[in-house]
């Protein structure tokens, strides 16, 4: 996992975070490392999207937050649509 600083956010949370579109948040999962997942990241990702992501392995739980974005991706279209 890359370390960053102590006081310094990671980038890729930052870029996830001022992403406004769920597509894009989705992408960013995707192309995202595994190794480069936290709980922390993934507790602020989820929150930044008002989802709770439960307990478990970095890689269930990544999967998780990935539902929940591609989720609410499907409703953004849809609702755009209208």
């Amino acid at each position: 996992m890359e370390r960053h600083d102590e006081g310094e956010v990671n980038p890729v949370l930052l870029e996830f975070l001022d992403t406004d579109s769920f597509d894009e948040k989705y992408k960013i999962l995707v192309a995202t490392p595994t190794s480069d997942f936290d709980d922390l990241m993934i507790d602020n990702m989820a929150s930044s999207i008002d989802v709770v992501v439960e307990d478990g392995d970095i890689e269930s739980r990544i999967q998780d937050l990935k539902v929940c974005v591609r989720t609410r991706a499907k409703y953004e279209t849809l609702r755009l649509r209208r």
